[in-house]
Formats: C-alpha cells, structure tokens, sequence
C-alpha cells in the first residue's frame, strides 16, 4: 500500500552535488531534485505491472521511507505499528468492509500528503 500511495509523497527534496545524467535529462550541480515517490514507486524497472495494487506482492524496496542515509528513522516503529493495529482491527471485527464502493473513494488532490477523504465503513 506505502508502494501505491507514499504518505509524505514528495519528502525527497535534494540538491545536486555534481552534474549527473538521468535518463537523457541533465541535471546540474546545484539544481533542486524532487523524488516524487508515488512516481518512482512505479518503475516498470523496477516492479512489474507498477500500477496493480496487489496485497500479495512483496514490495518492501520501495521508496516511500526514503533510501540510504535519507532513510526515516520510524520506518520499522511505523510498519509493527500498522502490522499491530491492523491485526488487532480485523481479529476484533472481522466483518469489518467498506460501506461503499472502491471506486467512489476520492483521494485527496496530489500534495505533500496523500490519502482518502473519507473511509466509511460497516460491520
């Protein structure tokens, strides 16, 4: 799910350090980077079919918790705390479903912060 929607979509603000050639494009020593990583997340490269939410697929390399020394310190407090929460959630209600349709969710406009507007639920 971080793979498909990265929360903090666009934390990858950098400045280039040398002059360096990314697919065709320069970029300059001093110029501004963003990595945009909902963008990223979905290399063909890199994963196949990028833009298929499949729960099974193991996807742990991507870039939602940045990468290398720019890595977030919470990544695993925030992967036990869902993989806790969740667990727990579905074990105490397990008719837990979405009250409506998938496709009538509406994600908010594409910024710093990704999600839903709402997720109504029933049980």
């Amino acid at each position: 799910l971080l793979r498909c929607l990265a929360i903090a979509d666009v934390a990858g603000a950098r400045v280039a350090t040398a002059d360096i050639e990314v697919d065709g494009q320069v970029i300059r020593a001093g110029e501004g980077v963003i990595v945009v990583h909902s963008i990223a997340n979905r290399d063909a490269g890199v994963f196949e079919n990028p833009d298929t939410f499949d729960i099974h697929r193991w996807a742990r390399h991507h870039l939602s918790f940045g990468y290398g020394v720019h890595q977030c310190l919470g990544q695993n407090l925030a992967r036990l705390e869902l993989e806790i929460i969740l667990s727990a959630l579905f074990e105490r209600i397990p008719t837990l479903r979405l009250a409506t349709p998938v496709e009538r969710l509406t994600l908010r406009p594409g910024s710093t912060i990704q999600g839903v507007n709402e997720l109504p639920v029933t049980w």
